[in-house]
Parts: C-alpha cells; structure tokens; sequence
C-alpha cells in the first residue's frame, strides 16, 4: 500500500509540475509572431529548465515515501494517534477536548498544529505512515516557495533561482520532509509568514496574513516562544520608525496574532501560574502536572554561565562546523548544508548585512523594487534571532535550531549569485561541486542511511507488531524493550498506532475492539512475562525466541523480535484484509 501510495505521488509531483508550468508559459507567452527568436529560445530554454527543476524538488521527495525512513518514530506516531482521535471525537488520545497544546509523554508536552493539520490526510487514507508523512512535505514545499519569492523580491531572479535549487538538494530540507516531527513545521511556518510581511511592505494587505502564518508558529515548536515575540516586537519598531506601516495597521496585526495565538499563550500562562485547566467550548488550555522541557532552557539551567558556553558550542557545532548528529538528523558526513556551501553562507551574509545597514548592494541587485533595504534589515533580524534561541536551548541539535537553516540557504544563494555574476567559469565549478555531493548524498540517504535509520525507527519492532495484528487474540503480551529497557510508554504508543486502536478504548470508556469486548488494559500488557500463557500472542526480543515451545505457537522472527501466535489463535483468529481494513 505504501508503494502504492508513494508511486501516486511521485505521478502527482509530475502532473503538479506540468500544469505550473503550463499556466506560467501562457501567462508570459510571447506576444509577437516572430516565434524563433534567439530570445524565443532562450525563453524556452529557460521554461525546460524550470520545469525539470520543479519537479526535480517534488519528484525526489517521492520517492520511497512512507518506506524511507523505515519504521515509525515515536513522537511521529504520537502525532498521528492524536490526529486520528481528533478526526473522529475532537479530543487527543486521553480525551482532552480540542487541546492547544498536547501532553503527549506527560513529563513532556508536544505542540498541536501538525496533528490538526493530519487530521484530513487521516481521514483519506486512515493511520499509516504515509498519511503521518504529507503534512510536512506540503509544509515543506511551501516553505520552498516562500524563500523563492523571498528571494526573488529583495534580490533577483538569478538569486531566487539558485535559493529554489540549493533547497531542492539540501540535507536539512530533504531529511526533515520526509518524515513527521512537529517542531519541524515551525521553520517553514516562519518564513511563509515572513514571505507575507516583507511582501506587505508594499501592499499592507499582506501585513495580515502574515500575522496568521506567525501566530501559528506558536503552535508549531515551543521555540518559538524565545524566537517569534521578538522578532516581531523588532519588526515592529523597524517599520514603525521607517513609516512602513501605520499604527492603526500595526494594531489589526497585534489582534490578528493574538486572536490566533492567545489559547497556546493561555496555556504556557496557565502552567505558569500552576492553575486548574481550562476548557472552552472550542479549546482547552491543559493544566500539566509534570514539564521537563523547562531544564532544558538556559535561565533555568543550574549554572548559567557554564551551560551559556556549552550552549554556544553545541550552536557553532551544528550550524557553522556541520558536524554530525543525530541519525534522523544528518546523514554522516554531509551535514545539514554540506560544508562547500559555508564560504557562500559568509559571503552572502556579509551582503546582506552591508544592503541592510548602509552599502549600496551588488548592481545586479533588484533595487528598482522599492523598500528592500527594510527586507534585508528583516533577514538580518531573522538571522539574528535565530542564533539567539540556539543559544537559549541548552545543547542544540539539528531540529532544535531548524529555524536558522532557511535564511542561511538565503545567505548562500546571495553569495552564489555574487560569485557567478563577477566570474561566470565559477557557475561549472558550483553546479559540479554541489551536484556531485548531492548524488553521493542521495545514494547514501536510499542506502546505507535507510538501513541505519530503520534501526532506529523500530522497524522490526513494527513488522512484528504488524503481524501481530494480522490475529485477533483475546490477550496480547508485548515486550517494553524498545527505545530502552523498558520503555513502556514508547512501545505503547507504537502499538496504538501499528493497531489503529481507538482513543475511546484506549481510554477505557468501551471495551470494544477488533469485534471482541475485552478492556484495552486486560487485553494489551506491556512486559517481559515470566510465565508463558498459551492463550497470549507475545511480541519478544529476538533472544527471547526459546520460550515458546513449537508445539503451543507459531514463532515469526523479524530481525530483534518476534512474534508468537497461539496455534489455536493462529488457525481461528486471523482477521482478513478487508474486516482489518474496516
């Protein structure tokens, strides 16, 4: 099914393609009969060009979709559980109604937007990989497209050309599309709702719009606390001081965000002040009893200034010396931008920083648009806020400061365009240095990386739960040994989903399942058994495979675990296709 899928939309990316450029090739068609024309040709040269590149960014993403990365992570599971039970009762998996935010482990809460934004793909395609996986690569594209028009607006066409092809090959961009981590889809929410407000300085319209994309930041990471607030309240000034906007306009902007942002705003007040939950007709504001995301902020660090120098190398570490990370964050060896890209990442700052505070730009620059020195001086406080919250979160990673990643493609794809237009033999040499990583990248990512990374994302814990699903045992006793010696809550969660068990079971308001009526917590246990009951199908670890007599089950070993059927469950239980379907 997933092959399937991925195959549909590998065919989709294509058509998406075709159509845009269709559509933009009427739009600017040529007005005179003199149809070839060197200038024709070129025209049409260029169209090709953008056609293979466009779908170029779609198509690879495509392929292997939902079967690359292998397995399922378990905050993506997570995410797609609570989407699911949003879709059908409106609540999270516990039964908290609408909430802003979830509690997800508990001891650590996971923002909410790119569950609701799961919630129609679920519906289409019901709880699977594939269906977790979309939201982000629509986010992701569109946050491609933004940093184009971005581009292309402050600088030129040439820039915003070079800034679509970095993304379509870059590590960070491709990795993270791929998929499903919430605290992903605060980056490409960012730069959409910047795309709007350096296009409203032209057309205040867009001031608005803006300020949708930037309040549901706060939905996306809990990040963007120390990275939104201020950055707008910097904005702010800026166009306030240089006439841009007006405060009757600022003040429709500030009701726009927080008529948006205010329930996620109410919740962080609400654990602050250590109040009771607040339900709403529309939304909760949950009270929670544990957070351990507090300790991992610099001014609730024990010893700040120790833990300020920690954090400033984990930061240059990461963005700047491109080291490796964790697995589902960079491919060894290539890191987040590939190190041939941070000589362009320099230049173009310095060129961004010398168009916002006083130089007069490159001649090639877009200056016949006006307000783009205020644009820059917008990227230059993007850029420095982002470094600002790399060092607030203590020990960055890669999805803890993805924020910064977009405005550095920004940087390189203005120190590329620089290069090139002063020593046009320096375009060969680019194109082949990244083009030659990018192949080795790729053949890494669909290879050795994807056999790794299923390691990783519990792939063999998944098949054999799969076919454990394939029964319909009255009891099932599953290993908690997944992420770690028993790690009950990680391997629940995996089995929520591999089961597409339903929330209301889950949370004991029926006993109804599988066309058996046996509470959820009688019938699922999470353990290592000592004693072997012939009327439970186990899920073990591989090691374990010894205890189960051939007589009594029937034994499927999946690389590190295994299943075993009661033989009578085996015979009778099997559920067909279409009743598990159903």
């Amino acid at each position: 099914m997933q092959t399937v899928n991925s195959l549909t939309l590998f065919l989709c990316c294509g058509v998406i393609a075709v159509v845009y450029l269709n559509k933009k090739m009427e739009k600017e068609s040529v007005k005179d009969a003199a149809m070839h024309t060197l200038e024709n040709q070129k025209e049409s040269g260029r169209r090709a060009f953008w056609l293979l590149a466009l779908y170029g960014l779609l198509a690879v993403r495509a392929i292997g979709f939902g079967d690359i990365p292998g397995g399922v992570n378990q905050d993506g599971a997570m995410g797609a559980v609570d989407a699911k039970a949003l879709a059908m009762y409106g609540t999270d998996r516990f039964g908290t109604f609408m909430p802003a935010h979830f509690r997800a482990w508990g001891y650590g809460q996971m923002s909410a937007l790119l569950s609701y934004l799961t919630v129609p793909f679920i519906k289409i395609w019901g709880l699977n990989s594939f269906a977790m996986r979309i939201p982000m690569l629509i986010a992701s594209l569109m946050g491609a497209g933004s940093i184009y028009g971005i581009v292309k607006k402050v600088y030129n066409e040439r820039t915003a050309t070079a800034a679509f092809l970095l993304l379509a090959v870059n590590p960070w961009h491709f990795m993270q599309s791929r998929w499903a981590l919430d605290c992903n889809l605060f980056p490409h929410m960012f730069v959409i709702a910047l795309y709007f407000l350096i296009k409203g300085i032209e057309k205040k319209k867009n001031f608005y719009f803006s300020m949708v994309f930037f309040a549901l930041c706060m939905y996306s990471y809990g990040v963007s606390f120390y990275m939104v607030p201020f950055f707008l309240s910097a904005a702010s000034v800026l166009l306030l001081w240089q006439r841009k906007v007006s405060i009757w306009e600022m003040t429709v902007c500030v009701l726009i965000y927080f008529g948006i942002a205010w329930p996620i705003y109410g919740t962080m007040f609400v654990n602050f002040m250590k109040w009771d939950t607040i339900t709403l007709p529309f939304v909760t504001m949950e009270s929670f009893k544990e957070n351990v995301r507090a300790a991992d902020i610099l001014f609730f660090s024990e010893h700040i200034g120790k833990q300020l120098l920690i954090n400033i190398q984990a930061l240059v570490n990461v963005v700047f010396l491109q080291k490796d990370d964790l697995p589902w964050n960079c491919v060894r060896g290539f890191g987040a931008m590939y190190q041939c890209a941070m000589p362009f990442i320099i230049l173009g700052a310095v060129l961004v920083f010398r168009r916002a505070f006083g130089g007069k730009g490159d001649k090639n620059d877009n200056n016949k648009i006006p307000n783009t020195r205020t644009a820059c001086q917008l990227l230059v406080f993007y850029w420095i806020f982002g470094l600002l919250t790399g060092i607030m979160i203590n020990s960055v990673n890669v999805n803890r400061i993805n924020i910064i990643f977009y405005i550095h493609i920004i940087f390189a794809s203005v120190g590329i365009s620089f290069v090139v237009v002063r020593w046009r033999t320096a375009f060969a040499i680019i194109f082949a240095v990244f083009g030659i990583q990018s192949i080795l990248f790729f053949h890494q990512y669909f290879t050795s990386w994807a056999h790794e990374i299923s390691d990783a994302f519990y792939e063999d814990f998944v098949s054999a739960m799969e076919y454990a699903g394939e029964y319909n045992s009255d009891f099932y006793c599953i290993t908690p040994d997944t992420q770690y010696e028993g790690a009950y809550n990680v391997t629940e969660i995996l089995t929520l989903f591999v089961f597409d068990i339903d929330a209301r079971y889950f949370q004991g308001e029926s006993d109804y399942f599988q066309y058996k009526e046996i509470a959820y917590r009688e019938r699922f246990t999470y353990s290592n058994p000592t004693v072997i009951d012939r009327n439970t199908l186990y899920v073990f670890k591989s090691s374990d495979q010894n205890r189960f007599p051939d007589n009594e089950f029937h034994v499927m070993i999946f690389g590190d675990y295994g299943t075993a059927v009661p033989w009578a469950c085996y015979y009778n239980e099997r559920i067909p296709d279409w009743r598990r379907k159903s």
